[in-house]
């Protein structure tokens, strides 16, 4: 049989079929088309020599900023794919009412990776992020949300409103906005991402608004806005909205990632519900990097590789209502593929706040095939920092 690629004898790890064996991949047409413990028979111009490494469903992001050249943090999305094993982004609010037309235009449409978006609350987005987007309630536009929603149907996914004080105001005005974006989410039928920062009210206090499929991000963030109570305990409404369907993801980004809180929600049997970057141009080449680094961060703190991968995905596909085309290998579906590489050695990582732990696995990508195409490039060593201990 011919195929168009082959990726053999890697140690494939599939949780949407509860799979984790050394199998034989073959993809022909865009689609996936066999997984077998050996497909002596096959040829294929492409051929990725998988042994020693993790075959997994390419990887999906959460959590990006890619409206480049238009929002101060904005990445290039197509040179992240191979870095990372990412093959499908969620862009979470970077464009708004304002200028949603201009994102799909200038990145959707011209990207190679696959790309979905939020949109943002505010008219205008992330243009002007550091003055805080809905600071002046004029720019909260719930209505035109919903048109932009139902006018990109096939790649605008939801509603996002960052809800830290310095961005919604405080008081009634934080209160408003919020609303507003909760409004926005049920009228059009989509679901909210709130992202935490230093929020105008607590956590409990938002969780009766948010309802199966919201999500919040920045899930194990430091500060004032946790998950945790002031003696480090799970707060009750946070298990209850997770038990209700509610979406707990990582979003490690630049300032939202603390190691203490990570360890204290995950000792109490709290996980991520997803594992995310919050990828953007302040922390592309530290504290973040990429998903595989994000990854390895979780294998730290004790998760098992399967969990990890799980997190990275299949629940987010699910997330992006795209589960059976995406976050699966299985025959049929999207030929979106992630090779991992497993180094082992004493690596530092760094969360958000500037501390660091040392973990002895670092997860890198060695091949992505976006779309059934084998994409050029793979990842690097700057994410590589080993200790001086032997």
């Amino acid at each position: 049989m011919r195929y168009d690629i082959l990726i053999r004898r890697g140690e494939v790890i599939d949780p949407s079929q509860n799979l984790h064996a050394v199998r034989d991949l073959a993809i022909l047409d865009g689609r996936i088309a066999a997984v077998e413990p050996a497909l002596p028979q096959a040829e294929a111009p492409h051929v990725v020599d998988a042994r020693g490494l993790l075959v997994t469903p390419g990887l999906i992001d959460l959590h990006v900023h890619v409206y480049r050249d238009h929002i101060p943090l904005g990445l290039d999305p197509d040179p992240l794919c191979p870095a990372g094993g990412v093959t499908t982004m969620l862009d979470t609010g970077s464009a708004g009412p304002a200028n949603f037309d201009g994102f799909r235009r200038d990145v959707v449409d011209r990207a190679r990776t696959r790309i979905l978006g939020l949109v943002n609350l505010s008219r205008i987005g992330l243009v002007a992020a550091n003055l805080g987007e809905l600071m002046d309630r004029r720019y909260a536009d719930p209505e035109g949300v919903i048109r932009t929603l139902r006018r990109h149907a096939d790649v605008a996914v939801g509603v996002k409103i960052r809800a830290g004080k310095h961005i919604i105001g405080n008081g009634e005005q934080g209160w408003a906005n919020f609303r507003d974006a909760v409004r926005a989410a049920r009228e059009s039928g989509t679901w909210l991402m709130v992202h935490i920062g230093e929020c105008p009210m607590s956590l409990p206090e938002m969780a009766p608004d948010l309802q199966a499929g919201d999500c919040i991000t920045h899930c194990f963030k430091g500060g004032s806005t946790r998950v945790l109570d002031d003696a480090d305990r799970i707060y009750p409404e946070m298990r209850d909205a997770a038990a209700r369907g509610v979406v707990f993801d990582v979003g490690h980004g630049y300032g939202s990632f603390r190691w203490q809180v990570a360890e204290a929600a995950l000792a109490q049997g709290f996980l991520p519900s997803t594992i995310s970057t919050d990828l953007h141009a302040m922390n592309l080449h530290g504290p973040v990097y990429d998903m595989p680094t994000t990854m390895s961060k979780f294998l730290l703190l004790g998760l098992t590789l399967e969990q990890v991968v799980e997190m990275s995905s299949t629940r987010p596909a699910a997330v992006l209502g795209r589960s059976g085309e995406l976050g699966t290998l299985r025959v049929g579906a999207v030929a979106d593929v992630a090779v991992l590489e497993r180094r082992e050695g004493r690596f530092r990582f760094t969360d958000s706040y500037r501390q660091e732990r040392v973990g002895r696995e670092l997860l890198t990508a060695a091949a992505t095939v976006r779309g059934g195409e084998l994409v050029p490039g793979g990842g690097g060593l700057r994410m590589r920092h080993l200790t001086d201990e032997e």
